[in-house]
């Protein structure tokens, strides 16, 4: 990730803040003889707006068809709320399951009868009606593609159950690691030339295009070789990679040094699968980067 792409989570909160919907509050004007002085308006928690959804309250309850929310949901502090999980939620045994997220229990969710439903998983309209009679909300929020996006799925989720006044100060709070993380590690002024090796394959690799959250992030570091426009996952050879002028190789850990056999490049080891399930938890990937290349 190049200084100019490095997010600021201050000025993301900022932007967002500004959009909230406070349209509705304006200066009361003080008259006296001489003058009119405008009074600055209060800002209120009530509503909050980003993209296309408005919220004009606090959810009082919600379920999470997504691992990565639900647990981005206990870092905000807003576990209280939650009433049901994914079955793909580990470590929430004491709440009920609704289902996967690409397979969710419909009927199950509307017994539950939570206000909010949130999911990183596309949901068939015709069950999307069914939920929006019986009163259920649903709010799709995309697999984060960089670290400026993962960072806004926070302040969004602050800003739906905290409100415009005190969101800022939670969404701080929980990115606050990941932020101090990413600096360091654009602070160790590395600049490698890189690839992300998922999977082994016969004779070649699946590795990252670089239109991913792991190339992203892990940009910190340099530049993904096999960064293409629109592509999210690319087939390379041992050939292929044996031309480039690699300086790491960003493989999973799944994978041995067996697979890399004869490469001219560092090799370091990542548990590649929590980028599928991004939190700010992703700072110990950064941090295992930063200790190897040091």
């Amino acid at each position: 990730m190049k200084l100019k792409r490095t997010i600021s989570i201050i000025l993301s909160i900022a932007l967002l803040l500004s959009l909230t919907a406070c349209s509705d509050i304006t200066p009361e004007a003080v008259v006296t003889e001489d003058v009119v002085i405008d009074e600055a308006p209060v800002k209120a928690a009530y509503p909050v707006s980003f993209g296309t959804e408005t919220f004009d309250s606090a959810p009082e309850t919600v379920a999470s068809l997504s691992p990565a929310l639900t647990e981005i949901l206990y870092e905000l502090g807003l576990s209280e709320k939650l009433v049901a999980v994914s079955e793909y939620c580990n470590n929430y045994n004491s709440l009920p399951t609704v289902g996967s997220p690409a397979n969710p229990d419909i009927d199950a969710i509307i017994e539950l009868a939570p206000e909010l439903l949130i999911t990183q998983s596309p949901i068939a309209s015709t069950d999307e009606v069914r939920l929006d009679q019986a009163g259920v909300r649903v709010l799709y929020l995309e697999l984060p593609t960089g670290f400026s996006y993962l960072c806004e799925e926070y302040i969004e989720l602050s800003m739906i159950f905290y409100g415009a006044v005190d969101s800022e100060e939670v969404a701080l709070a929980a990115l606050s690691e990941i932020d101090d993380t990413m600096l360091s590690a654009q602070n160790l002024g590395v600049s490698e030339n890189f690839v992300i090796i998922y999977y082994g394959l016969d004779g070649g690799y699946t590795a990252s295009a670089g239109n991913d959250l792991a190339s992203d992030m892990l940009s910190v570091f340099g530049t993904n070789l096999l960064e293409t426009e629109d592509e999210e996952l690319a087939i390379v050879s041992y050939e292929e990679l044996e031309e480039m002028d690699l300086g790491v190789i960003f493989a999973d850990e799944a994978l041995s040094d067996e697979d890399f056999e004869d490469l001219d490049a560092e090799i370091i080891y990542l548990d590649l699968s929590e980028f599928s399930k991004p939190t700010a938890q992703l700072s110990g990937i950064i941090s295992e980067c930063i200790a190897e290349l040091s």
